[in-house]
């Protein structure tokens, strides 16, 4: 038979090859003579030549693994500190148990730190998936308590990985026909005395116990007050579970019948199982504290990282959110100065048209014109501006052939140019210049229409409009649209007025009604002052009768003038005979201490002018009490129960020093 050539031979595999020769003995005198420099020369020489070497060979030749060694290295060939650098990079604990099943060689390099943080790390950014976070912390939860036997790193990731119940033959739940243990929840991240037991073992395999021994460290409780054994796991012989056995703490509660000596026995009894352990007891404590603390550090370093993502993701969308913002503000400032450039010269009341807040840091709105009409018309450009830049280039364009002489091609500038944008902002531009000369036709702010009126709430009205308003203030009216501009147009300047004023809460025509009622007489004693007060008192009137929301017609107002000038009169009557009254002058001079902090009595007594028109409950007399019924009925007796009120807590009625 033949013998067979070496070349046949499979070649043996670099990380299995061992040699039976001794190795060369390397005096390292012999490179004295040589510098590192000329070592690395030579290096680099023989390198060039060997690349040259193979261009000229036109390709590259074949590199054979088990002839080159040195090309591949195995993985379990690596260092042991390369493995565990590798390993670190895993953050699924799946991932890193299916690993450490290849060989011993990674078992034994899977720690504690690796595993822990390899949990924390699981998963981070998605919260609800975060089993192995929680489950490491049900887990380190009875670690903190010194209560069960201490995990190894590998059984601890298999705490993280489990499906299935690891009580074995002993489990409750197990179907004898497949011979397997009952499954675990999958979303369950709860971990009974550090184990991993099913539902149906938690149900018949746990004891209820007392609540003497809820407070005594050491003992592994779940749910407050089920107790169940530990074992030994049959494939590595470590004991699991809680450290003392349910008989133990049963016994004590039969022996003893005082909490304090159970307790006392307990914990002796807990200090002796802590000398069972598979550590003694001073490791066994270092351990429990160091898997704690690395659970801590690695929770605080997970938190500060996603802390940092946030912000980071914030400052991306904040920079992102900065510059769209800018785009739209040129594009807006375009819009605004081309409606200037339309609205033209001879606009009535072009400042005022143009008058508007800039609001560069609203995304929403960040330009808004205070006349409602205005605003009407530029709300849907400016909230979605389109770029004007193509307008601007062509505006550029059109300038450059007419100042060159090329007016053949204008026609299609003009085409160009006439935009569907800058349509719609001339039509607007249009719209609003047509409102503002229908108001300076009209000479609507002029006031003609009420001020030679023999009416006495035209001439509040009047002077309401001409010295406590202006027409911005006016125009700026949520009712001074269209409608508005349509009855200017149509001559009916009143009706116009008063649907703008009656809308805000009728806060302009109750204000106009009290000048209405209470003239300015020089011929009276009363103070400006008191005059105040009572217009304070007739706008209350005014609100009182009219409490409803929206506009008011001209036949309307009028009805409710008469009906509200009556009613102030009588209210006005008994404003002042509350004044004079003796009860009135007594509670002002009740006693020394007459104020209670900065609110007087005498600020309490002209709150009469401000009565509430709304029922306010009064603890002292058990009753609800509305001051302007009171006032307007005449029963002194409640409204001085209302004052007194104010006078002893102002703040929890609002009450103020300005209200005086």
């Amino acid at each position: 038979m033949p013998k067979k050539s070496k070349a046949s031979a499979p070649p043996s595999s670099p990380s299995l090859r061992r040699s039976c020769r001794g190795s060369k003995r390397v005096h390292y005198t012999e490179y004295d003579s040589d510098s590192l420099e000329s070592l690395l020369e030579d290096h680099e020489r023989s390198g060039i030549e060997y690349r040259a070497s193979l261009r000229n060979k036109g390709k590259h030749p074949k590199i054979d693994a088990y002839t080159h060694p040195g090309y591949e290295i195995p993985l379990d060939a690596l260092p042991a500190l390369c493995i565990s650098r590798i390993l670190s990079f895993i953050s699924d604990p799946g991932d890193l148990h299916r690993l450490s099943s290849l060989n011993s060689t990674f078992r034994s390099l899977i720690t504690a730190p690796l595993v822990i943080r390899c949990g924390v790390f699981h998963s981070l950014r998605k919260k609800k998936d975060a089993i192995h976070r929680k489950t490491l912390s049900n887990i380190m939860g009875y670690l903190k308590n010194r209560s069960i036997h201490l995990p190894t790193p590998l059984r601890l990731l298999r705490l993280l990985n489990c499906t299935m119940c690891e009580r074995g033959d002993d489990c409750w739940g197990k179907n004898l026909c497949s011979g397997r243990p009952s499954v675990l929840d999958r979303h369950s991240t709860a971990r009974p005395f550090g184990m991993a037991v099913c539902n149906t073992c938690l149900k018949f395999g746990c004891v209820s116990t007392g609540s003497f021994s809820r407070d005594v460290q050491g003992v592994a409780f779940y749910q407050w007050n089920k107790l169940m054994d530990g074992h030994v796991d049959v494939a590595t012989g470590e004991r699991v579970g809680p450290l003392l056995r349910v008989i133990q703490i049963q016994q004590i509660e039969s022996s003893f019948v005082e909490t304090q000596d159970r307790k006392l026995h307990l914990e002796s009894m807990v200090e002796r199982a802590h000398g069972n352990t598979n550590h003694c007891p001073m490791h066994y404590e270092e351990l429990c504290g160091e898997y704690v603390d690395l659970f801590e550090v690695a929770e605080k370093e997970a938190e500060e990282r996603l802390r940092e993502e946030e912000e980071m993701k914030n400052k991306a969308c904040k920079e992102r959110r900065e510059e769209k913002q800018a785009r739209k503000m040129e594009r807006v400032r375009a819009i605004y100065d081309l409606l200037e450039e339309y609205l033209g010269e001879d606009c009535p009341e072009k400042e005022m048209a143009l008058e508007c807040e800039w609001r560069e840091e609203d995304y929403q709105e960040c330009l808004k014109f205070k006349c409602t009409i205005v605003d009407g018309a530029m709300k849907s450009m400016i909230s979605a501006p389109v770029s004007i830049t193509f307008v601007l280039v062509v505006q550029i364009l059109v300038y450059f052939i007419v100042t060159n002489g090329m007016l053949l091609l204008l026609p299609l500038l003009w085409l160009l140019q006439s935009s569907s944008s800058d349509r719609q902002i001339k039509d607007a531009a249009n719209r609003i210049k047509d409102a503002f000369t229908a108001l300076d036709e009209k000479k609507f702010f002029t006031y003609n229409f009420i001020s030679e009126s023999s009416h006495r709430y035209k001439k509040g009205l009047y002077e309401y409009c001409t010295t406590e308003t202006d027409p911005l203030t006016i125009l700026s009216s949520t009712q001074a649209d269209s409608t508005f501009i349509s009855l200017v147009e149509q001559n009916q300047l009143t009706k116009a007025l008063i649907r703008v004023l009656s809308y805000n809460r009728n806060e302009a025509m109750s204000r106009a009604f009290a000048l209405a009622v209470v003239r300015t007489n020089p011929n009276a004693a009363e103070s400006q002052e008191r005059i105040e007060n009572y217009r304070s008192l007739a706008s209350r009137v005014w609100k009182k009768k009219n409490n409803s929301y929206g506009t008011m017609t001209l036949a309307t107002v009028k009805e409710s003038y008469n009906t509200c000038l009556e009613e102030f009169k009588v209210v006005k009557r008994n404003a002042r005979d509350y004044l004079a009254h003796e009860q009135t002058a007594a509670f002002l001079r009740r006693d020394s201490i007459n104020q209670v902090g900065d609110f007087t009595r005498q600020m309490a007594i002209n709150q009469v002018f401000t009565p509430a028109t709304t029922d306010q409950y009064f603890s002292s007399e058990g009753r609800r009490i509305c001051a302007y019924d009171a006032l307007r009925n005449k029963n002194f007796d409640s409204l001085r129960i209302v004052h007194e009120a104010y006078f002893r807590r102002p703040s929890q009625y609002n009450m103020n020093v300005n209200n005086d």
